[in-house]
């Protein structure tokens, strides 16, 4: 996440987003009986997981005295189902400023997820397992890419990882981090018979 001069929103709305989002998510509502609540339950919890990531970026931004700050998504490098936060700062970051930046979006994606799977109803909501799941895909595409894309070919500019590893941070503990938290939430939905965006876990 590499800070650009654009035209973006108030710092205090982050803060209002933040705190919408947040209770969004820790209040999935009823269990949806119909296809349709569904998919639509599932669709919420997917770009809820996107803005969560992005809210955690942003949230550090803000700690490093952004003013502006805006979050697209889906992000101006993609398609769909990704997002992109950016910032107007007074300064470049430091070093661990820059790291914590980079990181700000697992720890908010992944502490969102974790707080959904300690309420099994939630996580098994088709909110909780669109968010769960998407979750999941986003620490898994992180590490894939970084470890098969390279930084300035094709256009690439880079994840949060390589972004966390251009800071100073090791990237290899990171991605283990990641991978090895998913692994744990995927062995205890397996545990609880929670399904992945319908699909069973017991196989």
């Amino acid at each position: 996440m590499h800070p650009r001069h654009r035209r973006l929103a108030s710092s205090s709305r982050l803060r209002f987003a933040l705190a919408f989002m947040m209770g969004l998510v820790f209040n999935p509502g009823a269990r949806a009986d119909s296809h349709v609540e569904q998919a639509l339950g599932a669709a919420a919890g997917i770009y809820a997981a996107i803005y969560v990531h992005e809210l955690g970026h942003a949230a550090a931004f803000d700690a490093a005295g952004a003013a502006q700050i805006r979050i697209n998504v889906p992000g101006p490098s993609c398609k769909l189902l990704c997002g992109q936060t950016d910032a107007d700062l007074p300064h470049p970051p430091s070093a661990a400023q820059a790291r914590l930046i980079s990181v700000a979006g697992f720890v908010a994606s992944n502490a969102t997820a974790e707080g959904l799977l300690r309420h099994d109803g939630a996580a098994r909501s088709a909110f909780g397992q669109g968010l769960i799941a998407t979750n999941l895909y986003s620490n898994a595409s992180h590490v894939f890419t970084y470890y098969t894309k390279i930084v300035g070919r094709d256009g690439y500019r880079g994840n949060d990882i390589d972004h966390y590893a251009m800071a100073g941070g090791n990237p290899h503990v990171l991605s283990a981090s990641l991978l090895a938290y998913s692994v744990y939430a995927l062995q205890r939905m397996h545990k609880k018979h929670i399904p992945v965006l319908f699909i069973s876990t017991r196989f």
